[in-house]
């Protein structure tokens, strides 16, 4: 599998608009075409900027997808839609871990959470995969002891990223109570301070950010959202002035 990481800077008043409309406009289309939405989120802090992660089979899914940008009419038309929305957009693209949960696991799963913890770490060159190793040998099953579990782990190899970046999300909870919790379990376990000591000679710098899941069709969301509606429901919420017949 590959992933494409899409950082989005949404206009602020527009932002469900633009949810709306993307699950009406874009998804569909493109998941027919081999592009597998895993999850669309709001940056912590940053409620303007907006993070969509998906999902392709391959590098050659990944290189049709882009011809597709540059040639097919809806793609096109949706650029120039999202205009109205879209102040500043970035991608990069992942490889995942062997023991990343692809797509068709986290949705057989319970990996549902309102928030999810983000993770940035600036590894020195060459030792991603040492380090992406050590985080399914170690920290892994050290956070699932206090309440998380990985979404997904993944380095950085194509797009707009530093040499060198190791990205993990993690479910943490549904309100921050549950982030307190599980932050003060993390901070007495033992194990965890040795990690915190050894993990050094991997990565210097690590910046953590959290997710929110609010955006209904998302498969990674909030489980007290409904079930999403189906394409044709979302487009009539997204664009009531349009009859369908």
């Amino acid at each position: 599998m590959i992933y494409l990481y899409d950082s989005i800077t949404i206009v602020s008043r527009f932002q469900e608009e633009f949810w709306k409309v993307m699950g009406s406009d874009y998804l569909p289309e493109m998941e027919q075409n081999g592009m597998r939405l895993v999850g669309m989120f709001m940056m912590g802090i940053h409620y303007n900027e907006n993070l969509a992660l998906w999902e392709f089979d391959d590098w050659a899914t990944l290189d049709r997808f882009q011809g597709l940008q540059d040639k097919h009419p809806l793609a096109k038309a949706w650029q120039r839609e999202a205009v109205d929305y879209v102040t500043d957009f970035t991608g990069k693209v992942l490889q995942p871990a062997p023991f990343s949960p692809t797509l068709a696991k986290l949705k057989k799963g319970d990996y549902k959470s309102t928030i999810y913890l983000h993770t940035l770490a600036k590894v020195h060159p060459g030792k991603e995969d040492e380090y992406m190793e050590a985080v399914g040998k170690e920290l892994k099953p050290m956070a699932r002891r206090w309440g998380m579990k990985l979404v997904g782990c993944y380095k950085a190899v194509a797009g707009t990223a530093g040499s060198g970046e190791v990205i993990n999300i993690w479910t943490a909870g549904n309100i921050h109570g549950d982030w307190v919790k599980i932050r003060a379990r993390s901070l007495k376990d033992p194990a965890y301070k040795k990690w915190e000591a050894e993990a050094g000679k991997w990565r210097p710098k690590v910046i953590y950010r959290f997710l929110y899941g609010l955006v209904p069709y998302s498969p990674l969301r909030t489980p007290f959202l409904q079930e999403p509606a189906a394409p044709e429901e979302v487009r009539t919420v997204a664009m009531p002035e349009v009859e369908w017949k």
